[in-house]
């Protein structure tokens, strides 16, 4: 989508405001115009002994104070444009985001995409508010030129060689500054996308020593963007000295050609006054015409870097927006008629990543009510994309997924409390409480918090933390371990009481004891249907099937005593888990 199309598009969205800008500036200019007229008329009817020149001073004054008066007109018709656009722009960026599979990484880094959130918006909206002004800007010209003409044809020529040079000369100045300015933009992102990864990983660089290297390239990216800064500094002061002399020379032009005329009586001083005063009002508005005119191309540019967080045609969708103070934390969800789980099919389900060529394919299984089923295999065998792609945070190339015999034809948006919860072998933590990251905005009330606590054997914490739920976890939860990290995302998934749990070695972190702990209340839980990527023992040995993975592929499934018989594969990675007694008693 080119930059013409992007604005047509949004205007489209918000004509009445671009409509009431246009009036009220439009009408602005034109009360302009008539007040310079009457200044003609005024210094004409000088001679006269008669009430002409004070009726014509009133107009004037009538005519300016009008046009200061539209003035509220036109900015509200702004303050409606801006607040709707950069609404939409930054809703559907947001909307695109999370309508991503959630395992795919964004396509530019965290500190680009708030670059793009931020400037890009801003950049786009202030150039879309003054199209409606470049519009009446040509406008305005056409008709003060039509005027002028029939005033005094050499004159007006004259006057509009001179401006139409003037703005092409500011057109070719606007241009490099486009330029620049999507120069500084990427450097600015690169800058800031590499502090984003040194705050990220500043334990990382000064356990290897790297924090003198990680600076000098951060003042790298600075001195390469400032490099692009200058130059589009020196872009503006030049248009700046053009605009601030350019038109005062071809006003000169006019007024040294006037001069002749002036003496020999052809030209009144009323004719010259109006030509200088719409002249110089064409002159400004050329300013603003040739931004405009060059910014379509920038419009191209913000349009495409907002577009790849949203998507081209989601990028300009009609959304609704509500502009609420307070958001009110949301009841607990409810289960429809359909929703309750009595068997999760799964067939030929293909992924492979795009980099490497490696996923899960044609993996077919079934989970019935109640069952506790682990996926199993070595480390890179496909656990991990396997229930990414089941539950829609990988884009699936191929197979079917069945809930109650019903094809689930969007996983990413099916598989949400309260028919399934989530926890992945990383949890998310984010800055608050430890009751605010259980709740994640559920309503207090409508949670067994307490159950929920109990069950992710998160209590004995609880009980040493200096405020109890009411503990800050820090940013990204930094103030917790990573079992306590684990066992409040734990806790959260279990507060939403989904009728499937699907975890991601969720005891990765936990010791010994507390691991045994969670399990044996886990399977405590009547009537749980678990889903569980494991290789600890405990987990193996309490489930009802084992779905082995092996380079992507389903290899062996089926419960732990008849694998250990059937499968060399299990065998092996029994073998790496249990001791050799265990290993005895279960191949027996």
């Amino acid at each position: 989508m080119g930059g013409l199309a992007f604005v047509q598009r949004l205007y489209r969205l918000m004509l009445p405001a671009a409509v009431l800008t246009a009036f009220g500036y439009g009408l602005g200019s034109a009360l302009s115009a008539l007040g310079a007229v009457m200044t003609s008329r005024f210094f004409d009817s000088l001679p006269a002994g008669t009430r002409e020149p004070l009726l014509y001073a009133i107009a004037f004054l009538v005519a300016n104070v009008a046009a200061q008066l539209t003035d509220f007109i036109w900015q509200t018709g702004v303050t409606l444009m801006d607040r709707f656009t950069t609404t939409l722009l930054r809703v559907n960026m947001l909307r695109g985001i999370y309508r991503r599979p959630g395992a795919l990484p964004l396509p530019v880094t965290p500190g680009e995409a708030i670059t793009r959130f931020r400037d890009d918006v801003q950049e786009a909206c202030f150039q879309v508010n003054r199209f409606p002004f470049a519009l009446v800007h040509v406008g305005t010209a056409l008709g003060i030129f039509a005027y002028l003409f029939t005033i005094q044809p050499l004159l007006a020529a004259l006057g509009a060689v001179s401006i139409a040079a003037i703005f092409l000369a500011m057109r070719r100045i606007h241009q490099n500054i486009v330029v620049y300015r999507d120069q500084v933009m990427e450097r600015t992102e690169a800058v800031t996308g590499y502090l984003g990864e040194i705050f990220s990983a500043v334990a990382v660089l000064q356990v290897a020593g790297a924090v003198p290297d990680a600076l000098r390239r951060f003042q790298a990216l600075n001195r390469e963007r400032e490099a692009v800064s200058l130059k589009e500094r020196l872009q503006w002061g030049l248009l700046w000295a053009l605009s601030e002399n350019g038109f005062y020379v071809g006003l000169g032009l006019v007024i040294l050609a006037a001069a002749p005329l002036l003496a020999s009586g052809q030209f009144s001083p009323g004719k010259f006054a109006v030509f200088q005063m719409l002249l110089q009002m064409v002159g400004w508005r050329m300013w603003g015409l040739s931004e405009s005119v060059a910014q379509l191309q920038a419009m191209g540019v913000y349009q495409a870097r907002m577009a790849e967080l949203a998507g081209d045609e989601a990028l300009l969708s009609r959304v609704r927006l509500e502009f609420r103070e307070e958001l009110r934390p949301e009841p607990a969800p409810a289960l429809g008629p359909n929703d309750t789980l009595e068997r999760l099919t799964v067939t030929g389900l293909t992924y492979r990543h795009p980099e490497t060529g490696r996923g899960v394919e044609n993996v077919s299984f079934t989970i019935p009510r109640g069952s506790f089923s682990v996926i199993t295999g070595k480390t890179g065998a496909g656990k991990t994309t396997l229930v990414r792609t089941l539950l829609g945070l990988l884009p699936a190339e191929a197979g079917e997924i069945c809930w109650n015999a019903r094809r689930v034809d969007d996983p990413m948006s099916f598989f949400t409390p309260p028919r399934a919860a989530y926890t992945p072998q990383v949890p998310r933590i984010f800055s608050g409480t430890v009751r605010e990251n259980i709740l994640m905005g559920l309503e207090p009330g409508a949670v067994d918090l307490d159950a929920a606590i109990a069950a992710a054997v998160l209590e004995p914490d609880l009980a040493q933390f200096p405020r109890g739920l009411e503990t800050q976890v820090g940013s990204r939860g930094l103030k917790l371990s990573g079992g306590q990290v684990q066992r409040a995302a734990a806790a959260r998934m279990f507060a939403r009481c989904p009728q499937l749990l699907v975890l991601d070695d969720i005891s990765s972190a936990l010791d010994a004891e507390t691991e045994a702990l969670l399990w044996r209340r886990l399977f405590a839980q009547k009537g749980a249907t678990v889903l569980c990527v494991s290789n600890r023992r405990a987990a193996l040995e309490q489930a009802d099937q084992i779905l082995l993975l092996e380079e992507g592929r389903l290899v062996a499934a089926g419960p732990l005593h008849e694998l250990l018989r059937t499968s060399p594969e299990m065998r092996e990675l029994w073998a790496a888990v249990a001791p050799e007694s265990d290993q005895a008693d279960m191949a027996e």
